[in-house]
């Protein structure tokens, strides 16, 4: 016992701070109260969605068949592009507020949800609006709705207006039809873990609360909080994604600073928050080793940078709109017919990164299917590129030689170009894609005939085996393999040879040609024939599913289907060589006892 013991004081400690682990898991009280809440919130999403379907299904458009557009603001209804010549006659400007509608006032809050009845009415009907300028003055003008202007509107921009009214529905639907259904399956499954359970909660706000929030009477500041907490939970799921587990520890750092700082409603705060979870997420990625996790998170990834690219493309022609939709009506022609659908579209993508990831439905795809999203984006941008550069070519060959501007022709003869190199293109960028993206599944397809056709010339039967065994289990991602040949069980991966065996005298093989699948057996569910040209079926590669129990995609089984006759050949090949080698060494067996034989047997004696 020490001095400061001895005398009855407390010994200080040194204050440090201790940052959070992981998010806890929801349990017992807390669990209940989460119940609650999100019991409450379910009901009231499918509501606002499904009020925001009906309006956009039934309501061809709300305003700008007065000819002007708004939006809604915390003052009020905001009249943000004047699209027709009667609208501007009248003396409206953007930047006014409509105030009244035939003698109804509009309220501050869920201007634009209550004053849709007193807006929609018969073609040609007439309605007189009180406008505030931005001094002050206060005057009536009087509109007709046209649905012509309407349909003027569209054909002038260039948009077909049933084209724009079905991407605008489709639009609407595409949220809620993907976020509600995601939302009761994370609760359903996962609602005690930390992560699932915050994005159940944040899917089910986007859906028809913080997005349709207008039509259930929820005012625009309450939607301002209801759409931070939303985005904030969300955030909360990224910042411990996939696992609840802040690793590296630093990553707790920004989400403890972070989150909270997200509730203000910053467009700067905004952008650091989500560079920060990007940040969090690669290090998370480049942290844990090879596994579930890893793959969960490049399902996430995919999701992120594919949602943050049609969310630039948004922002720019956002920025491009605020900009001239004052000036040019066209700009809100497009925004209805474009960026709507698109905003939509960006959020499901993002969404369905993270719902996979979570719900780890097929986990092993993700490679796949971020190499064919990049062979995909670079085929778009060689044949846009080649196209581009054919026609100006063209163009300046024409101008030089012919004297003319061959305009039309220029660009039909770029794209037959660019047309014509579309599948050498292809090509290139599938094995590119596959190279650096499945870099395992490569090796299996183009290396391993080219080492089995080395083996089968100075190796046998067995080395053959276990070296296609290797390269299956690693390309295929396969959980257990076995190569059969001659009836019997050559060698076997992650599965003792016995038991293959026995798994093999119970099996019939179907009658019909190539891979054969069956998702019930839960031992080898896939069996690739082994059969080369000249030598019939020598034998069955056996293989189990991939280790979170989901079948091989395409590529993979397309790469089964490309190895099996090569495999099957040096099989074959080293099989007859066996045997004759075998042959051999019976004659050679034959040919010395013969010889010792001779040797054995006494001489004549000399008479």
């Amino acid at each position: 016992m020490d001095a400061a013991t001895r005398d009855g004081q407390v010994p200080s400690r040194k204050w440090r701070l201790r940052l959070p682990e992981r998010l806890p898991n929801l349990n017992g009280k807390w669990l209940t109260l989460y119940t609650i809440v999100w019991a409450v919130v379910l009901p009231l999403s499918i509501l606002g969605a499904t009020k925001g379907a009906y309006v956009s299904i039934t309501t061809p458009t709300m305003w700008s068949a007065y000819g002007f557009s708004t939006t809604e603001d915390s003052r009020g209804l905001n009249v943000d592009s004047v699209l027709s010549p009667s609208a501007r006659a009248s003396g409206l400007e953007a930047g006014d507020y409509v105030i009244a509608i035939d003698g109804w006032a509009v309220p501050r809050t869920a201007a634009r949800a209550e004053a849709r009845d007193h807006v929609l009415k018969p073609d040609g009907s007439p309605t007189i609006f009180a406008i505030r300028k931005p001094d002050g003055r206060i005057f009536d003008i009087r509109l007709r709705r046209s649905m012509a202007f309407e349909r003027e509107r569209f054909r002038e921009a260039g948009v077909s207006f049933p084209v724009a009214r079905t991407l605008a529905i489709a639009g609407s639907l595409l949220r809620p039809a993907l976020f509600i259904p995601a939302a009761i399956l994370l609760f359903l499954r996962r609602r005690s873990e930390a992560v699932p359970a915050a994005l159940s909660l944040s899917f089910l706000l986007f859906a028809g609360i913080a997005t349709n929030g207008d039509m259930l009477g929820i005012g625009v500041d309450a939607l301002n909080i209801i759409g931070a907490v939303a985005t904030a939970l969300l955030f909360v799921a990224l910042f411990a994604f996939p696992s609840g587990r802040f690793e590296p520890r630093w990553t707790s750092i920004p989400f403890v600073v972070l989150i909270p700082a997200f509730l203000v409603d910053s467009p700067i705060v905004g952008l650091v928050v989500v560079v920060s979870a990007l940040v969090v997420l690669v290090s998370r990625y480049r942290a844990v080793g090879p596994g579930m996790e890893r793959l969960q998170l490049r399902w996430a990834f995919l999701g992120l940078v594919a949602g943050m690219v049609l969310m630039g493309a948004l922002l720019l022609g956002q920025i491009a709109a605020a900009a001239w939709q004052a000036h040019d009506p066209r700009w809100v022609t497009w925004q209805y017919a474009i960026f709507g659908p698109l905003l939509s579209a960006t959020f499901c993508v993002m969404a369905l990164g993270l719902i996979v990831s979570i719900l780890r439905y097929r986990l092993y795809d993700a490679d796949a299917v971020i190499g064919r999203s990049a062979a995909y984006a670079v085929l778009t941008i060689g044949f846009v590129a080649l196209f581009a550069a054919s026609q100006k070519i063209i163009e300046l060959l024409g101008q030089q030689y012919l004297g003319q501007n061959l305009g039309g022709l220029a660009g039909g003869i770029g794209a037959a170009l660019a047309a014509v190199a579309i599948a050498p293109m292809h090509n290139r960028a599938q094995r590119w894609a596959e190279r650096r993206f499945q870099k395992g599944l490569f090796r299996l397809r183009h290396g391993l005939p080219a080492l089995v056709g080395d083996l089968r010339e100075t190796s046998g039967v067995p080395q053959i085996a276990a070296a296609t065994l290797d390269s299956v289990v690693e390309g295929a991602r396969a959980s257990r393999a076995a190569l059969v040949a001659g009836d019997e069980v050559i060698d076997a991966r992650e599965i003792p040879a016995s038991e293959a065996g026995q798994w093999w005298r119970s099996w019939a093989p179907a009658a019909h040609d190539g891979v054969d699948c069956d998702p019930s057996d839960d031992t080898f569910p896939v069996r690739v024939p082994l059969e080369a040209e000249g030598h019939g079926r020598v034998g069955w590669l056996l293989l189990g599913a991939r280790p979170d129990g989901s079948m091989f995609g395409k590529s993979e089984l397309d790469a089964l289907e490309a190895i099996a006759e090569p495999v099957a050949r040096a099989v074959q090949v080293a099989l007859t060589r066996s045997e004759r080698e075998a042959g051999y060494e019976r004659r050679f067996e034959a040919l010395e006892k013969a010889v010792a034989a001779l040797k054995a047997k006494p001489k004549p004696s000399a008479a």
